[in-house]
């Protein structure tokens, strides 16, 4: 499964996640994506970047989100 980097992005803002981490931090997420990380690594990433979410929730809502 994978998740288009525009559709990262909004869900992150959606959700307030990532609210911990910096610009660069949120950029090498998202070169992380392109290069193809799967759905578990990006849920681990926003997740050491968040508050209030658990990673299982995070995954939860990406699998939802992701193109099949």
């Amino acid at each position: 499964m994978e998740i288009t980097n525009n559709k990262l992005y909004l869900l992150c803002n959606k959700n307030q996640w990532f609210t911990n981490g910096d610009n660069a931090q949120y950029e090498m997420m998202f070169k992380k994506n392109k290069t193809g990380a799967s759905l578990e690594t990006l849920a681990t990433i926003i997740w050491i970047c968040s508050t209030g979410w658990s990673e299982q929730d995070i995954l939860k809502i990406l699998k939802e989100e992701a193109d099949l």
